[in-house]
């Protein structure tokens, strides 16, 4: 889990400096056409050593994977990518660090959840943090489109969080990895053409960037995220995003000499007190109730 949120810190700072010579379509496209390829180059590897074959997914698992695919890697990598445009690595970091109150609200409405009271007051706090930082990093008091990009990636990756967990009983997450991050990738091939026109003038650094932000925040990362993933359950999965913003902005701080701004900081500590309170709240009722946090 520490890999996972260290190598996806650096994914924050990553496609801010990429983005330079990428928009943001083609170089989530190119990003994840690394990715799928690390991915069955690891994958063959792994089976060799195993002699194991990769085992197809069930049929009727395919509507499911394919909503993840989308949710994870379409929806969440432009969401990021589009946001990062005019929203600080740092700021970013704390709006997807929203994504335990997303998941707790998304299982309160959909699975039917109980929500202690406390837990609604952490809700509240949360939004509040987050409204602040829907003004962040730009002059003046206008709203900064690139936070409503990146709230819809959390958003996004919430469901995926949700979604997935049910999936990792039944496969390994080597293979969740290449059922959903293939399929994300070939949705994205309506970027392809824009892609070949930025491969021609983009600088060697940032086409270096988007490998590695391909290999290691894309495939390692998330290969790490669901191997914690199946082990834990995702209240204390989730509760370890907490660290994903300081660790985000010590790496920008360090690489872009970039920090958010007031508003974002403020925005972003008081939106992570409100998830605290929500996701430790809701994990010991549930404790307490003898049931599971999510299915």
């Amino acid at each position: 889990m520490a890999g996972a949120l260290t190598l996806w810190a650096s994914a924050f700072v990553g496609i801010r400096s990429a983005l330079h010579d990428f928009t943001p379509g083609p170089m989530a496209l190119l990003r994840f056409t690394v990715a799928s390829l690390g991915l069955l180059a690891l994958w063959l590897v792994s089976t060799r050593l195993r002699r194991e074959r990769l085992r197809l997914p069930a049929r009727r698992d395919i509507p499911l994977l394919l909503l993840c695919a989308l949710l994870l890697i379409v929806i969440y990598n432009l969401g990021v990518n589009f946001g990062e445009q005019t929203v600080s690595p740092g700021t970013a970091s704390f709006l997807v660090g929203q994504v335990p109150v997303f998941s707790i609200m998304l299982a309160a409405a959909i699975l039917r959840e109980r929500v202690a009271v406390v837990g609604w007051i952490g809700v509240g706090v949360g939004i509040v943090g987050t409204v602040v930082m829907l003004f962040a990093d730009q002059a003046g008091l206008s709203v900064n489109i690139g936070t409503i990009y990146v709230l819809a990636a959390a958003i996004a990756e919430s469901l995926y969080f949700v979604l997935s967990k049910p999936l990792l009983t039944r496969y390994s997450s080597m293979e969740l990895n290449l059922y959903v991050t293939i399929p994300g990738t070939l949705m994205m091939l309506p970027f392809a053409g824009d892609l070949t026109h930025q491969l021609a003038s983009a600088t060697t650094p940032n086409l270096l960037i988007l490998v590695y932000l391909g290999i290691f925040p894309a495939a390692v990362a998330y290969l790490l995220w669901n191997y914690a993933l199946a082990r834990l359950d995702v209240s204390a999965s989730t509760s370890a995003l907490y660290a994903l913003p300081l660790i985000t902005i010590l790496i920008s701080l360090a690489f872009l000499h970039e920090l958010p701004s007031l508003l974002g900081l403020v925005g972003g500590v008081i939106s992570l007190i409100g998830a605290a309170l929500v996701n430790n709240r809701r994990a010991r009722a549930a404790r307490a109730d003898g049931v599971c946090d999510i299915p």
